[in-house]
């Protein structure tokens, strides 16, 4: 009896159609798989997200509360710097004693102090001291003469002796240098009354060819005088209506 055989090619076909499928089931596992991350891909984290927003929000409340009052199609002159300008004009001069503080605060702060007891030892206080208010043999042109050339040497202050050097503030205006002087004249319990621009600029011509700081003794050889009292400013018209 004779068996039937195979036709040669069916087990080869079973055998490809089976690795057909063992291929086909490795392409879905690895289809299945995520890619493997790297930098640059991951998502941007929420309260990163957050903080963007919020200054972008109080970034454009900023400008909406400082924009100077102007849009692209209206323009307020009234709150231009120049009519600021104007308005702090028409308000009168600005009080000396706070140019002198701004002055003081600016340049003399550092030795002197803020309260004008100045640093022991070192710097003389400003406090109640006889050449600020001129007592004793101390005059206002002493005082000047001091600040347009600086002064040098040991000197008496308040019953303590003090050797170092104060430069020279001749760079100051005469304006500068009388409000700054009127400023420490009138601070820390000082009464002394005020220095006048015009009296800094005739102290100024006085001492015109001199280059080097002062020293006390040479000061106490020069007279005392007091500042003139200065005419208070007469008052500005008022604008035509």
């Amino acid at each position: 009896m004779t068996t039937p055989t195979q036709p040669p090619d069916e087990g080869f076909n079973e055998k490809g159609r089976g690795s057909e499928r063992n291929v086909a089931g490795v392409h879905r596992s690895v289809l299945r798989e995520q890619p493997e991350p790297h930098a640059g891909t991951e998502p941007v984290p929420l309260w990163l997200l957050a903080i963007f927003l919020s200054i972008i929000f109080l970034a454009g409340l900023y400008l909406a509360n400082n924009s100077g009052g102007f849009r692209a199609d209206v323009f307020d002159p009234s709150l231009s710097a120049g009519a600021a300008g104007d308005a702090a004009a028409q308000a009168g001069p600005v009080d000396p004693k706070v140019i002198g503080r701004r002055v003081y605060t600016q340049n003399c702060i550092v030795c002197h102090q803020a309260t004008g007891l100045g640093i022991p030892r070192q710097f003389p206080p400003l406090a109640g001291s006889e050449w600020v208010q001129g007592e004793d043999w101390h005059g206002d042109n002493h005082l000047v003469k001091i600040l347009l050339n600086g002064l040098q040497g040991p000197v008496q202050v308040k019953g303590n002796t003090f050797n170092n050097a104060m430069p020279t503030w001749s760079m100051l205006t005469d304006e500068q240098t009388a409000a700054v002087l009127t400023y420490i004249r009138s601070e820390w319990g000082n009464a002394a009354a005020p220095i006048s621009a015009g009296y800094v600029k005739a102290i100024r011509a006085q001492a015109a060819g001199r280059t080097e700081p002062w020293k006390s003794k040479d000061l106490q050889d020069i007279p005392a005088e007091k500042s003139p009292a200065e005419p208070p400013p007469s008052p500005s018209p008022s604008p035509p209506a």
